[in-house]
């Protein structure tokens, strides 16, 4: 403050920067404190949200393990868990196992609202594999246009192959023989291991190789 002549002009100098800045000042300052330290409150809620959810899942598989008959317990366990942590992994996988259960039942209409439910959450681990189940689904349905608009919504490279393979049987039961043929084709392609029994059945009957 060398442009300043005495002690006094710079303390009048810094109490009217302060009072035309101070207010933005500190407001910065709140703002950055509370970004990191509600990142950090968000992270530690994260952890103790997936620790809690975990709990409840395992004691909801104890039911399944105890061999409870109708596995009512496990469903009234899974739902709590859907609703206290649907953003959770285990919130997931306890809606997939429900949907299990409802197709042993043969409740398709229940087990793919269980399916649509995983996709809605939005799970990246889980979705490809509930968009999966939920094709397989439609087609036990006979909705054949929903199965393959579902199995064409499914972009994870690692479940094209079981998705290509449900649009083959959706187009097949339609009576589209060569939109069939060419999904099974695009299944054999795009799996990484030896084709699944049913695809190839399939190929053999289109005479395609394997």
């Amino acid at each position: 403050m060398a442009q300043f002549e005495t002690e006094e002009q710079q303390v009048e100098a810094i109490k009217a920067f302060w009072k035309e800045n101070g207010k933005a000042i500190i407001l910065g300052a709140v703002i950055g404190f509370g970004g990191i330290f509600g990142w950090d409150y968000y992270k530690d809620y994260q952890k103790e949200q997936a620790a809690l959810a975990s709990e409840q899942y395992a004691k909801a598989v104890e039911t399944i393990v105890a061999g409870s008959d109708d596995q009512s317990q496990f469903v009234e366990k899974a739902e709590a868990l859907k609703s206290g942590y649907a953003k959770t992994s285990y919130a997931a996988l306890a809606a997939l196992k429900l949907a299990e259960i409802e197709v042993s039942k043969e409740n398709l209409d229940s087990a793919a609202e269980q399916l649509r439910w995983v996709v809605d959450q939005g799970n990246k681990t889980f979705v490809p594999v509930a968009q999966v189940r939920l094709a397989r689904v439609l087609l036990a349905q006979e909705d054949y246009d929903a199965a393959v608009s579902q199995a064409d919504s499914i972009s994870a490279e690692a479940y094209k192959a079981s998705a290509l393979l449900v649009k083959g049987e959706a187009l097949l039961a339609k009576g589209d023989t060569e939109g069939a043929k060419n999904a099974f084709i695009e299944a054999r392609d795009a799996s990484n291991t030896a084709p699944h029994p049913l695809l190839a059945l399939r190929l053999s009957e289109f005479g395609i190789e394997k």
